[in-house]
């Protein structure tokens, strides 16, 4: 089991993730981006795994952590 506080920078990755992907819709949105309902939505599902994150096996929540940490550019 993580310790409270990578939990907690795990969550913050999620989080980021999906605030970044808000962030690109609406600047793409400006630009015409069609679609842009696609990326909020993978907002609230990155929402939700972030408040879930500590009941996600142990395997699954480094690959969602993984995943939105190079999807938010770190």
């Amino acid at each position: 089991m993580p310790s409270y506080q990578q939990l907690r920078a795990d969550r913050a990755a999620v989080e980021q993730a999906a605030t970044h992907l808000r962030h690109l819709a609406i600047t793409a949105a400006s630009a015409g981006l069609e679609h842009k309902e696609l990326a909020f939505a993978l907002a609230l599902i990155l929402d939700e795994l972030a408040r879930h994150l500590s009941g996600l096996d142990g395997e699954l929540r480094e690959s969602v952590v993984e995943a939105c940490r190079r999807m938010a550019g770190e």
